[in-house]
């Protein structure tokens, strides 16, 4: 199966510049929580919630408050949208990531494969599998 079946299509990124108030905001309104960051439509990063909610904290006690670029997890872990579904979580769990962030031929952004959708998948898995061995 490849990651493009299961993935969640995510038109939302935020650009590096995005202050943390306003990305934990589109977060709560789009119920997410992740988002790229991107600098001249490369993504540089993946913004966490609670990554930001963290950091949110700390500039209400600092009055320091960094962008969405300062905070965002660098290096965000990317997959083609060919990619086996069963190699991208394998991949994740072996580098203890929750996320990853999916490309298309071009390099462009297309979607988002969480640690939510692979729980989604095995959901339909197991529930198939109790069907038929029901029927």
């Amino acid at each position: 199966m490849k990651i493009q079946s299961i993935m969640t299509p995510c038109p939302y990124k935020i650009t590096a510049g995005t202050s943390l108030a306003d990305a934990l905001a589109l977060m709560d309104e789009r119920d997410i929580r992740h988002l790229p960051v991107v600098s001249e439509d490369e993504v540089i990063g993946v913004l966490r919630k609670d990554q930001a909610q963290l950091a949110m904290l700390v500039c209400e006690m600092t009055k320091h408050c960094p962008t969405a670029e300062v905070v965002c997890e660098k290096e965000p872990f990317v997959v083609s949208v060919d990619a086996d579904v069963a190699e991208v979580a394998h991949e994740m769990a072996g580098k203890k990531v929750d996320c990853a962030l999916v490309t298309d031929s071009d390099d462009s952004f297309v979607g988002i494969f969480t640690t939510t959708d692979a729980c989604r998948l095995i959901y339909l898995v197991l529930s198939e599998s109790d069907s038929s061995a029901e029927g």
